[in-house]
């Protein structure tokens, strides 16, 4: 029986089950602390791409989409998979649909432990500013959210 084809990104109607355990091969502690820092970057990124989606309401498909097609054109966030993204997006949204502030809380608290570098910083910082143009408007709640995630560098310069 041939699996129906879904229109491109259209996997954020259900969560991918995640194979990247299965792919990855052990290359030592160092790694995997590598890894786990790489992992908080896209952690920290989609939290804070979500909160301004969230700002104004509930984030719309094309906000979602946006965000995927963002990660994709980023140099430091290419190399994770349109599922690894949209399985973090979606977590975000079930989250924020369930208890809006526990999870702008959670968002905030994401991005202000994950320790970025400047650069990564900055790109999360351009995922933001993308996101806030993804409907075409810019909603005033969605502008003073960014402007809150912009301040939360101020621990100074990696």
């Amino acid at each position: 029986m041939k699996k129906p084809s879904l229109p491109e990104f259209d996997n954020f109607a259900f969560q991918p089950i995640p194979q990247t355990l299965t792919s990855l091969k052990p290359h030592g502690i160092a790694a995997e602390a590598v890894s786990a820092v790489v992992d908080h970057f896209l952690e920290a990124t989609i939290a804070a791409a979500m909160i301004i989606a969230h700002a104004d309401g509930a984030a719309d498909r094309g906000e979602r989409r946006r965000l995927v097609s963002l990660f994709r054109a980023s140099p430091l966030l290419q190399s994770y998979s349109a599922d690894d993204v949209v399985r973090g997006i979606t977590g975000q949204i079930l989250a924020f649909e369930l208890d809006y502030q526990s999870a702008l809380s959670r968002a905030r608290a994401q991005i202000v432990t994950a320790d970025l570098t400047n650069a990564q910083f900055q790109a999360l910082i351009n995922v933001c500013a993308s996101v806030l143009e993804a409907d075409g408007v810019r909603h005033p709640a969605e502008e003073h959210a960014f402007a809150a995630i912009s301040s939360m560098r101020q621990w100074g310069h990696r």
